[in-house]
């Protein structure tokens, strides 16, 4: 009996020197495993830290260069082409008539001038442009935005065309826009 509480005492003994040498190396292993994993995520940033903030000034000077774009060329200004557009389409058997207005948007105080001074000859260019469209190619949507593509890129080159100093570069106008439009 004294044999067998020996023994056990001698089982508990490994038991307990093995348990408090087990519990260290788990212990050595989770922190060993935790200052790598902080060296491998500060290694990162720090790679990666380097490349977003050559990126963000990148953008913060792009960004700058936009907005004192914007500040040269100022909010968009709106210039309505009144009295209203009126066109007959002539290709049809029955009269059919296009009635429209428009709005012409720039960001340049001069262009604004010039379509005052130049309203004659843009209106004419506009007529002969409104003349040649198709009652077919007016009732779609398609249509009447491909007709407000050409309408800006029609003021634009009668701008230049009217320019009084050849060797500067004209504003445009950016972007045309109806108020109403009706096809019947």
């Amino acid at each position: 009996m004294a044999d067998e509480d020996n023994d056990k005492e001698q089982d508990e003994g490994k038991a307990g020197k093995g348990g408090p040498s087990t519990m260290k190396i788990v212990i050595i292993a989770v922190v060993a495993s935790l200052v790598l994993s902080g060296a491998m995520v500060g290694g990162a940033m720090m790679f990666m830290g380097g490349d977003a903030e050559a990126t963000a000034a990148t953008e913060g000077e792009e960004a700058a260069e936009e907005e004192a774009e914007e500040k040269k060329l100022g909010p968009p200004q709106y210039h309505s082409m009144d009295p209203k557009f009126v066109i007959s389409f002539s290709d049809q058997r029955r009269a059919r008539f296009m009635q429209f207005s428009l709005q012409l948007m720039t960001r340049d105080n001069e262009v604004m001038k010039m379509l005052d001074a130049h309203m004659p000859a843009i209106r004419s260019s506009l007529l002969m442009l409104f003349g040649s469209q198709k009652y077919e190619d007016m009732i779609t949507r398609e249509g009447k935005q491909k007709l407000l593509k050409d309408i800006v890129e029609d003021v634009n080159a009668t701008l230049a065309k009217l320019s009084e100093d050849e060797d500067a570069e004209p504003g445009v106008v950016n972007e045309a826009y109806f108020d109403s439009f009706v096809i019947q």
